[in-house]
């Protein structure tokens, strides 16, 4: 009996073998490294309106920018902890957890500072000495001066500090028990500071006692004394200057006081709540009472006027500024006026903030308009650049660190023109536009990207689907084709097509300016 034979089976192709053979079909169609790729929120690598381009992470928590001639980056962000931006050639500015910390950096200079932690700054001499400063805390001061010479400070344990603040050098021990001090050619000794301290050198001799007996003097300037601080003091200012500008005042605190230069005199009582000050020479006044809710002034003309009623209503007028206040801080009324500009500001706080400003040598206007929390629009007709973005939840000023590094996270929809340059963007990056004279990019996360420009006098469209999968061209007058899939997609080259004289016959049209 012959014996059946079982046929050997045909292997079928298993999950693994599917997953391989898709694999080596997108390999040759994956986009370059050089190409546009748009996955936002996670990845997108664009070309900029201008021709830089940009790389985006984490729906804009991260950017690099890279500049289109150099390819060099000029800018990257980790926001909002930190971001660097080339100035130019040799300088660099960087914010570090905006505000609180900058970073300046040129040839000569290095500054970092972090407030209130730590600064630190360093030189470059001309002869090729390099000086440092580190002030940090807790107390430590440590310096190389350009002369090699190294000056450290523990407060307040002790140390030495030089051209710190206003002091030429200060050196102390257990502060407040020892401190001695250098400033403007004088040396002052103070023991158990402030209480107790002798001065010499420029100037004459100062001691103080305090609040026992004080005696401020320097020769030619001025001559105060005290005596149980605050209760009795007695002071002449302006030495200097000729009798009828010196003034001459005392108080016996806190009942009554007077001051007098010239013609001018001044009252108080109560100090600081209650003073009159008048003028007869140039018909000056003044009124405090009590201060700082109520005060009043004017009648010279080369002086500030002022009214004030806090909070429910306050006036300013001088030096080129008449500001008026209604129920402070919530409406304030301003005008500006100097050499360059007149400038008109409207605040309703929070809710409205508005300013519009107009050169005086070009006649030239811009604005700026922010209705909280929905929308703010920025207007410069000078540098030719338009924002507007909603929605707009700081509701303070403009501060641009604010929109650099936080209005990301929050900013449905922003759009931008600079120039010729006109750009969009949505939440995370999801929605990007980027136009030019060159070219009009748009892409939707992967899903659909659009190309638009100009190749040899015709109007050539370029369109990818599906991450890149599908991609197509039309060309004016000869049709469309397909292109070569370009896994993630978009694939269009980061160097755009520029708009040569043959292709100016037919130019891409750029968006209007906004309104």
């Amino acid at each position: 009996m012959a014996r059946m034979v079982s046929p050997i089976p045909s292997p079928s192709p298993g999950p693994g073998l599917t997953w391989l053979c898709l694999l080596l079909f997108l390999v040759p169609g994956c986009a370059a490294p050089n190409t546009e790729r748009h996955l936002a929120p996670l990845f997108a690598h664009i070309s900029l309106a201008g021709g830089d381009s940009e790389i985006e992470m984490a729906g804009g928590a991260v950017q690099v920018r890279f500049d289109s001639f150099t390819e060099k980056v000029n800018y990257w962000s980790f926001r909002p902890f930190y971001s660097w931006r080339r100035l130019d050639k040799d300088k660099t500015f960087s914010w570090i957890l905006p505000p609180l910390g900058t970073r300046r950096k040129s040839p000569t200079e290095t500054v970092t500072q972090i407030l209130p932690v730590a600064r630190y700054q360093e030189n470059t001499h001309p002869n090729g000495a390099v000086s440092w400063s580190l002030l940090s805390l807790p107390g430590v001061y440590w310096a190389k001066r350009k002369d090699g010479r190294v000056v450290r400070l523990w407060f307040p344990v002790g140390g030495v500090m030089e051209n710190f603040f206003s002091f030429d050098r200060a050196e102390f021990a257990l502060f407040p028990l020892y401190m001695r001090t250098k400033r403007n050619g004088r040396t002052t000794v103070h023991a158990l500071f402030p209480f107790f301290s002798y001065s010499w050198g420029k100037g004459g001799k100062e001691w103080r006692a305090w609040p026992l007996a004080v005696h401020n003097k320097w020769d030619g300037r001025y001559d105060r004394w005290s005596a149980l601080w605050p209760v009795f003091t007695y002071q002449r200012n302006g030495l200097n200057r000729s009798e009828e500008h010196q003034q001459t005042g005392w108080m016996f605190w806190p009942f009554f006081g007077h001051s007098k230069r010239g013609n001018a005199r001044s009252w108080a009582t109560l100090w600081p709540f209650f003073g009159y000050t008048t003028d007869p020479d140039t018909g000056f006044w003044a009124w405090d009472g009590p201060w700082p809710l109520v005060m009043f002034q004017g009648g010279d003309p080369d002086r500030a006027a002022r009214k004030r009623v806090w909070p429910f209503y306050s006036y300013y007028k001088g030096d080129g500024l008449i500001s008026r206040n209604f129920a402070w801080p919530l409406l304030n009324i301003r005008r500006e006026e100097n050499s360059e500009f007149i400038k008109h500001t409207r605040n309703l706080f929070p809710f409205w903030h508005d300013w519009t400003r107009i050169s005086k040598d070009t006649q030239t206007v811009s604005s700026w308009r922010k209705l909280w929390p929905l929308f703010r629009h920025y207007n410069n007709r000078e540098e030719e650049r338009t924002l507007r973005a909603f929605p707009a939840l700081n509701p303070l000023w403009r501060m641009q660190f604010v929109d650099e590094h936080y209005t990301w996270m929050w900013e449905l929809w922003t759009e931008e023109r600079h120039f010729q340059h006109y750009r969009q963007r949505s939440w995370l990056g999801l929605w990007r536009r980027e136009d030019d004279m060159d070219e009009q990019r748009r892409s939707l996360a992967g899903l659909w990207a659009r190309r638009n420009y100009v190749d040899k006098g015709r109007n050539t469209t370029e369109t990818s689907m599906l991450f890149g999968l599908l991609r197509w061209r039309s060309v004016e007058d000869k049709g469309s084709a397909l292109m070569v899939p370009a896994f993630p997609g978009p694939g269009w080259p980061l160097k755009r097509t520029p708009s040569t004289l043959e292709n100016m016959e037919s130019p891409i049209p750029v968006p209007p300016s906004l309104p």
